[in-house]
């Protein structure tokens, strides 16, 4: 799934890298959504990608509620 998400903020980076500029107003725009995709990337890079499994006691403590 994360390669998945990766390869669309990686496309969207290239999309807005590539992007023309016209005026003060697209410059800014590119800046600002070039930074969005880059902290985005690098979230989805640094984030663990699967929960660790709770402790036998822990789960019996969540069925039960005692």
């Amino acid at each position: 799934m994360f390669y998945i998400l990766d390869l669309v903020l990686a496309a969207a980076l290239l999309f807005f890298l590539f992007l023309p500029i016209t005026d003060r107003r697209t410059v800014i725009m590119k800046l600002g959504m070039m930074m969005a995709v880059v902290l985005l990337f690098g979230v989805t890079l640094a984030a663990p990608h699967g929960a660790v499994p709770a402790d036998p006691s822990a789960q019996a403590f969540l069925l039960t509620g005692k």
